[in-house]
């Protein structure tokens, strides 16, 4: 077994423990014993528990904004990009709900997003969104955390619907919530730019 199948492996008997028994409650032991590892390869790749939900977390993170960005390409109009940015993140809900899921709401973890390394990820991710939209005319009114919960929000709700078994598979619910979204932001981004890219 190599060094990364062997990471891999504790990152994903860790969220399995994580969202069973919540991160506290989760022990060394009992994430060792699910990835089938030895405390010396464990401890090789995390100095604690503390660093291995932190790592668990920015793993999902990095997916989830990677998948964004892959259709927030220089190229991509204004509205396809709009639309491919919701119907990403829907699919990527689906495709890695467990991932999601503890995303949404880590189980008894305080707020991952402080740490270090976890918030450098996201200001840069924003930073390039940002980038983006201002490519395409947007002023950077209203604020970027507005024009981001209006544009994936209601994705947002929906996929976290989902995950408690109270929607439809979210792949159902892209074309309306894509369209939704376009239609919600671009009154708020009426640039002359923006304009052109309808």
């Amino acid at each position: 077994m190599s060094g990364s199948d062997t990471y891999q492996r504790i990152l994903t008997a860790a969220l399995g423990c994580f969202l069973e028994n919540g991160v506290q409650r989760t022990t060394v032991e009992q994430v060792r014993r699910r990835a089938g590892v030895s405390n010396g390869s464990f401890f090789h790749h995390f100095r604690t528990k503390q660093d291995l939900a932190e790592e668990v977390y920015l793993h999902g993170l990095q997916q989830h904004q990677d998948e964004l960005m892959a259709v927030l390409t220089p190229q991509a109009a204004f509205r396809t990009g709009i639309e491919a940015a919701v119907h990403r993140h829907l699919a990527w809900v689906e495709a890695h709900p467990e991932l999601a899921a503890f995303l949404a709401a880590p189980p008894d973890w305080g707020t991952p997003r402080d740490a270090p390394r976890i918030a450098a990820c996201s200001r840069e991710f924003f930073r390039a969104v940002g980038q983006w939209l201002g490519d395409r005319g947007w002023d950077g009114t209203p604020d970027l955390s507005v024009v981001v919960a209006v544009w994936i929000g209601p994705a947002q709700e929906y996929t976290r619907t989902w995950l408690t078994g109270g929607a439809g598979p979210p792949r159902t619910a892209a074309t309306a919530l894509a369209r939704a979204a376009w239609d919600a932001l671009h009154p708020l981004l009426s640039t002359p730019a923006s304009k052109g890219a309808r």
